[in-house]
């Protein structure tokens, strides 16, 4: 009788322990949104670019310099290839860099750039040949780091840095994006794969960071093709990394570069998402019903306001002469906005049109998202036009 009653009282202990552990989840991950901020157009401003010049990059980056605010513009679309640092506050061009393609201080193929530290010397990445160089704003090569192994194989397939996989450095360490997905994805493979790569700037070791894909990605795929794409941030502050998964609601919090926590992060303009990993032999049909779908896009931290953005795609079918693979002009988007403590305090939609938002960035005054829509009336393609918004009160008769 007396064990017994000793079951029983584990048993209820047990159940209990369990519920305050659920509850606990379901705090952190069910948040109640708060829509008490929005986003509202204060300015625009316009960098002039020339005739070699593209009106597109995903590599654009604002840093401060003393008391400059630059933008950083990697302009690799058209014959020359050059990065293009332009001053913010009086719209003009600070300096041009150009990246020699050949010779000692060749720079063959670029799969991203970054400033390091300042506005002299930059981190070119090359994918082609798992090279990371130190590039000054003379066009020299001054440092080679080396992502192979010793024994010369491949330590990583790719080597980027861009607005969405920002890379960013932290005690002499450099973080970056990691590509473990492969062929024959096996449904224990996902949460096996590492998000993250780290190489010490001092000795050349690298290594993965224990984080890995949400437990909802566990399908079967040959040739994953599209869908398991994410988008991340780091706050150096609090020494979080934050990170969106395209097709995910919530979103990962990564203390420490280790401890995991989620978020809710859903629009509220569309209905739940759940992972979908298309299979190249899909072909270009279903990546182009992914592209027009509902996802996720990327995450950014504005270090001035302590706030987090999300960029959320609203489903939209192709434009008259758009193609499967394009990017729909016309196609609506939302920002949401994420406290210091991740808890959703806005969320503001754009219409279709007018803004190109995959070019955006966070500066002193507020995020900057590119007017540069091909289907703007207003495109102008000697010109950046970005619109600056400001994150304000929402007044109560507009809740």
């Amino acid at each position: 009788m007396k064990h017994l009653l000793i079951c029983l009282m584990t048993f209820f202990f047990c159940i209990g322990l369990c519920s305050v552990c659920l509850s606990c989840q379901t705090h952190i991950g069910q948040t109640e949104p708060q829509y008490i901020k929005e986003l509202t157009e204060a300015k625009k401003i316009a960098l002039p670019i020339d005739e070699n010049s593209y009106y597109h990059s995903r590599n654009i980056f604002q840093f401060e310099e003393g008391e400059n605010e630059l933008l950083v513009f990697q302009n690799t679309e058209k014959g020359t290839y050059k990065i293009i640092v332009f001053d913010i506050k009086n719209e003009r061009v600070f300096k041009e860099i150009p990246i020699n393609r050949e010779g000692p201080n060749g720079i063959s193929r670029l799969g991203g750039s970054f400033p390091f530290f300042d506005s002299q010397t930059f981190l070119m990445f090359q994918d082609n040949i798992n090279r990371i160089s130190v590039y000054t704003d003379q066009g020299e090569v001054i440092k080679n780091y080396s992502t192979r192994n010793t024994d010369g194989s491949l330590t990583y397939s790719t080597v980027t840095s861009n607005l969405y996989l920002p890379c960013f450095i932290k005690d002499s360490v450099l973080y970056l994006e990691n590509d473990d997905v492969h062929q024959n994805m096996k449904k224990g493979d996902w949460q096996r794969a590492h998000l993250f790569r780290a190489q010490d700037l001092k000795t050349g070791e690298h290594w993965k960071l224990p984080l890995f894909y949400p437990s909802s990605f566990n399908m079967e795929i040959k040739n994953p093709s599209a869908g398991f794409g994410y988008s991340y941030d780091f706050n150096h502050k609090a020494n979080v990394l934050v990170c969106s998964f395209c097709g995910y609601d919530s979103i990962m919090v990564a203390e420490d570069m280790k401890k995991v926590r989620w978020y809710n992060g859903k629009s509220r303009y569309f209905k739940s998402l759940r992972p979908i990993v298309g299979e190249s032999a899909d072909g270009f049909e279903w990546i182009g019903e992914y592209r027009r779908s509902a996802k996720y896009w990327h995450l950014m931290y504005d270090k001035y306001r302590d706030v987090y953005y999300r960029f959320a795609e609203m489903p939209c079918e192709l434009g008259p002469g758009e193609y499967p693979l394009d990017d729909p002009k016309a196609r609506e988007f939302s920002v949401i906005v994420f406290d210091k403590d991740f808890n959703i305090i806005g969320e503001t939609k754009f219409p279709g049109n007018k803004y190109f938002y995959k070019m955006s960035f966070v500066g002193r005054d507020g995020l900057y998202i590119s007017e540069n829509n091909l289907a703007n009336p207003e495109f102008d393609e000697d010109k950046l036009v970005f619109a600056c918004f400001k994150l304000e009160d929402i007044k109560e008769n507009e809740k």
